[in-house]
This record gives C-alpha cells, sequence and structure tokens, in this order.
C-alpha cells in the first residue's frame, strides 16, 4: 500500500520488510536493469544519499542483496575510434568490482561492432558505459548503445572529459596489487583501452576508497581464445536464463547447475559463454571433468561433506579488506580453514595415475601453497 511520507504534498511511500527489501533490490537489479539510490532519514523531512547501486556495481548494496549472488556483476566501459570507410577501433575496459579485477582489450571492428557483442556475451556484461553525444548525435555510439541494449545491459552516459587518459596510469599504479609501475604494463599502450579504464574507475570511486589501493589485478582479454556467440545465438541455444523463464530447466545453465557454491555458479555461467577454441585446454578440461564422473567417492565427497558448507570467499574476503567482517564472518573464515586439510586428503586419496596428476595439478597443489601461506602467517 503507498503510502504520503510527511505533509502534503508529502512524499509516496511504501514500508517493507527486510526479506521484500532485498527481493525488490534484487528484481530491480538483476531483472528489470535499474539504477537504486539509497537515502537516509537525517531529521523530518531531510535525507542524504548513502548508497548507490546498478546492475554492474553492487559494492554498496552487497550486504543489503544477502545471499550468495550467482552472476558476477561485470561492468563495462568501451571507447571507439572510427572514421569513414575504415574499420572501427575499440578499446574496452571491464571490472567486476566485488573480486577487485579489472581486464582490458583493444580491437579492430566492423561497422556492424561484431567484436564489441561478442565480448559483451563471453564476458556477461551487466553494465555498459559509453560517452554522451555531443551537440550531433553520432552514428557509431548510437550503434555501441542498441547493441548493448541487445545483449540485456544497461547503458550508462558519461561525458567525453570522463575519458580522457591524463591520470590512468597513475591510478593504476596505486590500485594494483603488484609494485610494477603502470608504465611497465604492456595494457598501458592500448590508448582506447586506458581511455575506457579511466572512465570506469571514476565511475565505480575506487579512488575515493584507500582500501582498494594495492588490491586490484590486470589482465588483458584475447578474444581469439574463445568461440565468437553474438545475442541471437545466446537466445537461440537458450544458454542462459532469461528474466522471463518460469522454470531453471528452460536454459542449459538451469539444467546443467547442480553447483554447491556461488562461485562454482559464476564459473559454470563463465564457460557457457565463453566456449574454448584451444583443443589441448578442451581436453584438459574433459580430463577433469571424467575424474569426477568415473570416481564416484570422490565426487560425492566434495559435494556433501565440503563444498556444501563453502561461502562466497570471493565476498567473504572483500569483507576482511574493507575492514567490515563481523564475528559470523570470522567464523566462517575459520570453518573454511579447518576444512582444507580434509578436502587435501580426499584428493590425495585419488589412487588412478590417469587422474591423479590432473588433479594435482588443477587442486592439490594449489591447495598446498594456500596451506603453507596460512601456516606461515599463524605464525605472525
Amino acid at each position: 500500500m503507498i503510502k504520503q511520507l510527511g505533509r502534503e504534498p508529502g512524499l509516496p511511500s511504501v514500508t517493507m520488510s527486510i526479506t521484500v527489501f532485498r527481493n525488490f533490490l534484487r528484481e530491480a537489479l538483476f531483472k528489470l536493469s535499474r539504477r537504486v539510490e539509497i537515502w537516509e532519514s537525517t531529521g523530518r523531512m531531510n535525507f542524504k544519499l548513502t548508497k548507490q547501486a546498478s546492475p554492474g556495481n553492487l559494492q554498496d548494496v552487497e550486504d543489503d542483496l544477502g545471499g550468495n549472488i550467482d552472476a558476477a556483476p561485470i561492468i563495462l566501459a568501451v571507447k571507439v575510434s572510427a572514421k569513414a570507410s575504415e574499420v572501427r577501433n575499440v578499446g574496452v575496459c571491464f571490472a567486476d568490482a566485488s573480486v577487485r579485477e579489472l581486464g582490458v582489450s583493444e580491437f579492430l571492428d566492423n561497422d556492424l561492432y561484431s567484436n564489441f557483442e561478442s565480448i559483451l556475451i563471453q564476458l556477461g556484461v551487466k553494465e555498459c558505459l559509453v560517452q554522451a553525444d555531443g551537440k550531433i548525435k553520432d552514428a557509431e555510439l548510437t550503434k555501441l548503445k542498441t547493441i548493448a541494449d541487445n545483449c540485456g545491459c544497461a547503458v550508462s552516459e558519461r561525458s567525453v572529459g570522463d575519458f580522457g587518459t591524463k591520470d590512468v596510469e597513475h591510478d593504476l599504479v596505486k590500485l594494483l596489487r603488484d609494485e610494477t609501475s603502470a608504465g611497465m604494463l604492456p595494457q598501458t599502450e592500448l590508448k582506447l583501452a586506458m581511455g575506457s579504464a579511466a572512465a570506469l574507475l571514476k565511475y565505480l570511486g575506487v579512488m575515493t576508497d584507500p582500501a582498494n589501493y594495492g588490491q586490484f589485478q590486470l589482465y588483458q582479454h584475447d578474444l581469439t581464445q574463445y568461440m565468437k556467440l553474438d545475442a541471437s545465438a545466446l537466445k537461440a541455444l537458450n544458454l542462459m536464463p532469461g528474466p522471463r523463464d518460469g522454470s531453471k530447466n528452460m536454459s542449459l545453465y538451469g539444467l546443467l547447475n547442480h553447483c554447491k557454491t556461488a562461485m562454482g555458479s559464476r564459473l559454470l555461467a563463465q564457460w557457457l559463454k565463453q566456449p574454448l577454441m584451444s583443443v589441448e585446454e578442451i581436453e584438459k578440461r574433459q580430463h577433469l571433468v571424467e575424474a569426477f564422473v568415473n570416481d564416484t567417492e570422490t565426487r560425492q565427497t566434495m559435494q556433501e561433506e565440503h563444498l556444501k558448507s563453502i561461502p562466497d570467499l570471493y565476498r567473504l574476503a572483500k569483507k576482511f579488506q574493507r575492514k567490515k567482517a563481523r564475528l559470523e564472518d570470522v567464523v566462517r573464515a575459520y570453518q573454511v580453514a579447518i576444512r582444507v586439510p580434509n578436502i587435501l586428503a580426499t584428493f590425495e586419496a585419488v589412487i588412478d595415475e590417469q587422474y591423479k596428476e590432473a588433479l594435482d595439478e588443477a587442486y592439490t597443489n594449489k591447495l598446498n601453497v594456500c596451506g603453507r601461506m596460512a601456516l606461515k602467517q599463524s605464525k605472525y
């Protein structure tokens, strides 16, 4: 029921329980691709803006959403250099701010921007930043907006000045985990991508929070690693669930997704939208799947005893980095830590030599490294 808040003319308002509020947030951000602002009362009919969120930027409302987020909130900025009768140069920068990853790519494209559409599909982009039109409407920007909209991305227009590259290398030096100077990074040679990076960093506001310094990773995305899919192919193949799907079994993702963790669900979505092109990589992935299919005991032990109780580690780690972790988060991290030796023992118990090497490379060796690092930290 809509009520009037305050004196006439009043402010139309609705009172919601926490559960209804969380469902409303999810519906607005994930299904309707809307932007949300949360205002806090500072007195009689006085409010201040405390949180903002959009489909690609959930940092302020991660706690309010509650539970696990199945899809990574990828946001992408794009900058184009196009001249008449020439191919288009496209530079993009994308981020999942929740796990503090930045990616860049720069490529040639045709007048239909098929490569740009393909990268939107591959990454599962939720929001796209484009330059705002000047006094004269730009046909190339209109194409980009149309493609992004067809791919289900929310489109945000930013000023041309936001795409300037003046300070971006200095900002990257602060944000990246490696102490290497940004000038030493090969990615900084991608000028269009760096312009996109500048707009993206400003939009996310990561430079305003010192807790982000030294926390991000930067990598270069290679379009040629994956099969190209456009929006039409994605819909025709029913790879991912649509906003109006009544049953989860109406998509391939819904049929296959029996993952026990939110991280697994996100990885499955990524794999479906990024079909591998390398025969060697395909066979390596198939070999790991075969190992779990043929070893029923290992598969069931991992699913029912270990993975079932693993929380979303990316978002749990971020709470600690932002110094917003509560006692329950400490307990969840502790429960994961004490479970690692049992997970290691499960993999080490595999005796089939044709699979043991692959499992060691993919899991056991990495878990052993993490265990040694944890032991080293516990001495301080």
